[in-house]
């Protein structure tokens, strides 16, 4: 696609360009204001009391205190950290178990903790895509450490009751794992209400730059360090601090804390699947329930197409859209969270995601239902021809 031809995104939940209020609440941390945090001269000690103000600042709209908020690269180190912080604290004992539509960084994590020697087990999802508490209640054991079941799925957005998950896990005495990283600025993210303990956050979904996020850990949480070094971050995350990007973190969670679009996204959303449901051999993954999904997320199949090529045709076009969840991109692999909630390959391997944003207009909504229409049906009349239908 030419760099200078308009085209209309619809990938947020793959990444989002950083907002102007962050750009600018960022901007003196990369320019004048750029001292180590970690120094003693001034300069390291207005890092410092940035990075503080940040904290604090997150702390306040997450619901919960400062020194539970441990900065990270962004989401996959957080879950990461997370999972296998908690296996190497318990020496690599006892169980550990997550939902079967969690995105990659928990699944291939507990597959790496499970190849040294943790007992693991997946916790499946009903054909709509949600994990129930009686669900998550029948994985427990007497020995399990941690379940992880993210807030809403990066693919089909489905919705999970964590509330009531986390009662059930705390019953068990093991702790919850959040992956809330495509909820933030589209449905409510407070700790005290969903009572996990630990939550992983991502900068990039909500207007801040790539490479920042965080990872809320309950005081008193069993946690190893997984990078060793310097004393950063309370001493369990060493490293030199992203003064800029932590900045533009706590502006962009302020901000999406908010959730400024979400009857726009409930609107485009509606126009969306009711365009795409009217396309012969489109069929809706996940919810239809608006309490249960994301605002921002329609998930379609065609059956008998290959999602990556629609995405290409879809591209030149000038529509951006995912085949899957970003980081598998060009990977010709069935969705995982398709397969887990009963769809069959030729479902799973022909979906499409749209994720809106607050840019995102009605006139963009038509123009996707009518691309989408027009590739679908000479797809498959060229299907039948081939077959001599």
């Amino acid at each position: 696609m030419n760099d200078k031809k308009p085209f209309i995104y619809v990938d947020h939940a793959a990444t989002t360009r950083i907002s102007d209020s962050v750009r600018a609440a960022m901007e003196p941390y990369l320019t004048t204001a750029f001292g180590n945090a970690s120094a003693a001269y001034g300069a390291g000690r207005a890092a410092s009391r940035a990075i503080l103000a940040a904290r604090r600042r997150i702390a306040s709209v997450l619901g919960c205190l400062p020194k539970e908020i441990y900065f990270t690269s962004g989401g996959t180190e957080s879950d990461n950290w997370a999972i296998k912080g908690t296996a190497f604290a318990h020496r690599l004992q006892g169980h550990i178990a997550c939902s079967a539509i969690e995105h990659h960084a928990v699944l291939h994590s507990m597959r790496f903790v499970g190849q040294m020697g943790m007992q693991t087990s997946v916790i499946p999802a009903n054909a709509e895509g949600i994990v129930t508490p009686d669900a998550v209640d029948a994985a427990m054991r007497d020995d399990t450490h941690l379940a992880a079941v993210m807030l809403a799925n990066n693919e089909i957005g489905t919705v999970q009751p964590i509330p009531d998950i986390a009662d059930t896990v705390h019953e068990h005495g093991a702790v919850l794992l959040c992956d809330a990283v495509q909820g933030m600025g589209q449905i409510p993210v407070d700790i005290p209400t969903l009572g996990a303990d630990m939550l992983a956050l991502s900068g990039h979904k909500i207007g801040a730059p790539k490479g920042i996020g965080l990872l809320y850990v309950r005081e008193g949480t069993p946690l190893l360090p997984l990078l060793d070094g310097g004393g950063q971050e309370m001493h369990l995350r060493a490293g030199t601090e992203n003064t800029a990007a932590i900045v533009g973190l706590a502006q962009a969670i302020e901000e999406a804390a908010q959730l400024p679009a979400v009857d726009h996204l409930r609107h485009l959303q509606k126009q969306l699947f009711d365009g795409l449901r009217a396309i012969p051999g489109c069929v809706v993954n996940g919810t239809t329930e608006t309490d249960h999904r994301l605002p921002g997320n329609v998930n379609v199949s065609f059956p008998g197409l290959d999602a990556e090529s629609l995405v290409l045709h879809l591209d030149r076009l000038g529509i951006c859209c995912s085949a899957a969840s970003a980081c598998t991109a060009g990977v010709s692999e069935p969705s995982h969270v398709l397969l887990a909630i009963g769809r069959d390959r030729a479902a799973a391997t022909a979906s499409l995601r749209f994720s809106l944003g607050a840019e995102n207009t009605v006139e963009e909504m038509d123009a996707i239902v009518c691309g989408v229409r027009r590739i679908v049906t000479q797809l498959y009349e060229t299907q039948c021809t081939f077959r001599g239908i």
